[in-house]
């Protein structure tokens, strides 16, 4: 089906009739996927948009011929999702019929391309997938050229991830260069199939096993922060927001140059130093001494799976501790520690929510809500968004071998301030390689328009006592209810033995004193003497300076 510039026919792949699914118990990948993407009204954040322009002297009817190929080879290009009997259920049909969209943009200037390939990027980003409607993916065949071809292709993330985009590419790529040749393609074995992971790690998660699990991550995440510090530019909804924008930069050369040497000068990896100085950003802007980070991990550590198109993704809960003053090669023996737990981390996230006795806070992401990623050699983000996108975390940090980007979410953080977190993550990175043994509180941020010197010390956690006015009115209405002096505005009320009934009755005592409406669903989500105090002056137009 061929259109003009700048439109496509609405041609979708579609079922064959008659086509009988095949049932499998869904993975667990699949399963986090499907849940998180339940919680969001606009699914957007669930949804991979990857373009890939084709070097090859090749047909439309070759381009369709290697998608053929490609559904034929992956269980995850013709699968579809639904629940059954209260299990979510993988149905997986034997073959579809093709309906690639054709864009005809030969006529087309350079000007012109460019335009219509982003907005054909855009439109498929935007376009909800129906789960239980197989193929949970579609593309289009962009003609740039009488042999010059650009391939759009969107997929929905519970049957594709980062990894699947590499193995996607790699194999339309070879698929094209053996038409162009005149061969066949050489494309890797699949010794394992997608249904056949999934009962494999269903199998393995026997019910010794994920009690030998559940009792190692009770005591690794033991009285976990139910939320982060991090200072907010709005009162957090009361109901989850998945609404986001970025901000990015390239790294400087001198961090791309010494990362290596660095690293193998502390016995660790490169991420591991990119990762070490997001905590100390993190610990820096929030005064938090119990950093929480979700990160992804792949779900590839076997050789069978590793050329497969599929969704592996599980989430890793890294929990780093940052008292004491340590030095940024301190922090990354810390941060090592805690994220290599290789042999542990085979505990679906979803799992570990449903596992651990984490209070459950209105519009608050449970057990972490600051993401870190880390893009390996070959990979990429995409073109930088130029409007709103989905978001899955409050921020997320994404890296690659030459540019930082910070996402997040635009209902609790504004633009100026992740550019500033931006800004004083590269400046820490920087500084923690070049002096990796000076202390964290003395590594240098970026400079703020009015600051005199170049280095702003961090917000020390332990033993803040309120240093406003207002702290202080919190301070003294908290320790009447609870009986105790205040000795840190952010330790966490129920965590001190506070209960639901005395925190309503601090709120009214507080409301009537200060003539304003106090929510408990925000109460909920920052249960310290800080929180209650921004919340008391969140109408003023500047940031707490003790937060």
């Amino acid at each position: 089906m061929t259109t003009g510039p700048g439109h496509a026919a609405r041609a979708e792949p579609q079922p064959v009739p008659g086509a009988v699914p095949r049932a499998v118990p869904a993975s667990f990948a699949q399963e986090r996927v499907w849940f998180a993407g339940r919680m969001a009204p606009d699914a957007s954040a669930y949804r991979i948009v990857d373009e890939l322009v084709v070097h090859a002297a090749v047909t439309e009817a070759d381009l369709r011929h290697a998608f053929v190929l490609l559904v034929q080879r992956h269980e995850a290009l013709r699968t579809s999702l639904r629940v059954v009997d209260g299990r979510l259920t993988q149905y997986v049909l034997p073959r579809i019929d093709l309906a690639l969209r054709h864009v005809d943009l030969t006529g087309a200037d350079d000007a012109q391309q460019v335009d219509v390939r982003r907005s054909r990027r855009t439109e498929l980003a935007r376009r909800p997938f129906d789960l239980e409607r197989a193929p949970l993916w579609r593309a289009e065949l962009l003609a740039l050229g009488e042999t010059e071809w650009a391939v759009v292709f969107a997929a929905h993330h519970v049957v594709y991830d980062a990894a699947s985009r590499f193995n996607l590419q790699a194999e339309l790529t070879e698929i094209c260069a053996a038409a162009e040749q005149g061969r066949e393609p050489k494309l890797p074995e699949l010794p394992l199939s997608y249904t056949g992971h999934a009962q494999r790690e269903r199998d393995r998660l026997s019910p010794r096993r994920r009690t030998e699990l559940a009792a190692y991550w009770r005591a690794r995440l033991a009285q976990l922060p139910p939320v982060h510090r991090l200072p907010l530019d709005h009162l957090r909804p009361a109901a989850r927001t998945f609404v986001g924008a970025e901000v990015r930069a390239g790294l400087p050369p001198e961090v791309t140059a010494s990362l290596p040497g660095t690293a193998r000068r502390l016995g660790t990896e490169p991420v591991m130093l990119c990762l070490a100085a997001y905590v100390a950003l993190l610990h820096r802007h929030s005064g938090q001494e119990d950093i929480v980070v979700g990160l992804p991990v792949t779900g590839r550590r076997q050789a069978d799976v590793l050329p497969m198109i599929g969704t592996f993704v599980n989430m890793l809960v890294v929990r780093v501790d940052v008292s004491g003053g340590p030095t940024f090669a301190e922090l990354v023996r810390r941060v090592r520690s805690a994220a290599h737990v290789e042999e542990r981390y085979d505990i679906p996230f979803q799992t570990l929510v449903e596992l651990l006795p984490v209070p459950r806070l209105p519009g608050v992401p449970p057990l972490y809500q600051l993401a870190f990623n880390h893009v390996p050699a070959g990979g990429g983000l995409g073109a930088a968004s130029s409007g709103s996108a989905g978001c899955e975390d409050d921020l997320l940090l994404d890296i690659t071998a030459d540019t930082v980007r910070i996402e997040y979410n635009v209902a609790l953080l504004e633009k100026s301030t992740a550019d500033a977190l931006l800004a004083d993550y590269l400046a820490l990175l920087a500084a923690g390689l070049s002096e990796a043994d000076m202390p964290l509180p003395r590594l240098p941020v970026a400079p703020r328009p009015g600051d005199a010197p170049s280095t702003r010390p961090a917000r020390t956690a332990a033993g803040g006592r309120p240093r406003t006015a207002t702290a202080q009115l919190v301070a003294d209405v908290w320790s009447a209810v609870l009986g105790t002096a205040v000795t840190d505005v952010h330790d966490d009320f129920f965590h001190l033995g506070g209960h639901s009934v005395q925190a309503l009755r601090m709120l009214a005592r507080l409301a009537a004193e200060h003539d304003t409406e106090l929510s408990i669903q925000a109460f909920f989500a920052d249960p310290t003497v800080a929180g209650l105090a921004t919340e008391l002056e969140r109408k003023r137009p500047r940031r707490t300076a003790w937060r």
